[in-house]
């Protein structure tokens, strides 16, 4: 009796073991789920949040580009639903898998992605702790980066059908300066790069630095680069202080890391920036990741403009026609 309960058990655990390997959850919004991926070489796992594109389940063999970015649960829902709009539509936007980077599991977003989103220990002097009390950690991009690398990304193309050779990187403020990071030292693990508002000011500008000394070891870059910026996010004065009121010129800051680029003449390299006038550093988001969005996955463009045949119906070629009323 004894026996036959212990292998009753363990059958039912052998024919359970896959749905307990796999970890993926519904997540609330259209076609989406959670995903929880161990790091063991960082000690911790993180979440990702995973939009998958219209016909993905009845298109088996078809393969689609990916479009990762940062801070997934402020940005998840913008994202997957701006991407169902425009394409819907008729904008024309490319299929795609949207793949959100959260943050470590048990930590909170402002702990997570300062450590993880900055390239040096040199962060915040008014960042003394965390809530928790604990001090606060910086520098961990280049580990955070090997981690996607050699960790999330195969996971990820193992269980979805993503072209690794199709692969959009978008992130705002510490996640456009990981960006910035990751282009400066392996620029080929994205093939295209939307930066909105990168906070370049970091560590005395570290990555207008970073840029000179990768120009003087590399004959290319191989990137297509967005830059994109809200007008307000400047000073009318900066200084050379990195935790003054320079900090704050990020116009200034954009702008001097796309000349520097572009005076490179990399022959894989294409750079592209865009300032959006009475917008600061949370409101360029939106627009921002419309332009981002058009830019990284523009597909076939917008369809042919089919004149309304509906009696009444303004028609372009008369611009001075009144509208219908709907109530007539």
């Amino acid at each position: 009796m004894v026996r036959r309960a212990l292998a009753t058990f363990f059958l039912m655990l052998l024919l359970a073991w896959p749905a307990m390997a796999d970890n993926a959850r519904p997540y609330p919004l259209w076609n989406s789920e959670r995903l929880q991926i161990e790091s063991p070489s960082l000690g911790r796992s993180y979440e990702f949040l995973v939009t998958l594109p219209p016909g993905y389940a009845a298109n088996p063999d078809r393969r689609y580009p990916v479009l990762y970015y940062t801070d997934a649960p402020q940005s998840v829902a913008l994202l997957a639903g701006m991407v169902r709009r425009l394409r819907d539509g008729g904008q024309g936007l490319e299929d795609a898998i949207l793949v959100g980077l959260s943050y470590a599991v048990g930590e909170s977003g402002e702990t997570s992605r300062r450590r993880d989103y900055t390239p040096t220990t040199h962060g915040d002097i008014d960042a003394r702790s965390n809530m928790a009390g604990r001090a606060v950690v910086y520098g961990g991009a280049e580990a955070y980066r090997l981690h996607l690398l050699n960790e999330a990304f195969p996971e990820l193309e193992r269980r979805y059908r993503i072209d690794p050779a199709r692969r959009t990187y978008l992130g705002h403020s510490y996640g456009g300066l990981f960006g910035a990071h990751v282009l400066l030292t392996a620029p080929e693990m994205f093939r295209q790069y939307v930066l909105i508002s990168p906070s370049l000011w970091y560590d005395r500008r570290l990555m207008l630095a970073r840029e000179r000394g990768y120009a003087m070891r590399h004959k290319d870059l191989p990137a297509r680069l967005l830059l994109l910026i809200g007008g307000d996010e400047t000073v009318p004065d900066p200084d050379s202080e990195p935790h003054g009121r320079a900090r704050f010129a990020m116009v200034e800051d954009m702008a001097e890391l796309a000349r520097n680029l572009a005076s490179r003449h990399y022959p894989g390299l294409s750079v592209e920036q865009r300032v959006f006038p009475g917008e600061n550093h949370a409101s360029v988001y939106v627009p921002a990741a419309n332009a981002g969005l058009r830019w990284a996955l523009p597909g076939s463009g917008r369809p042919p403009h089919i004149p309304c045949e509906v009696p009444g119906c303004r028609l372009p070629f008369q611009p001075h026609q009144p509208p219908v009323s709907a109530f007539n």
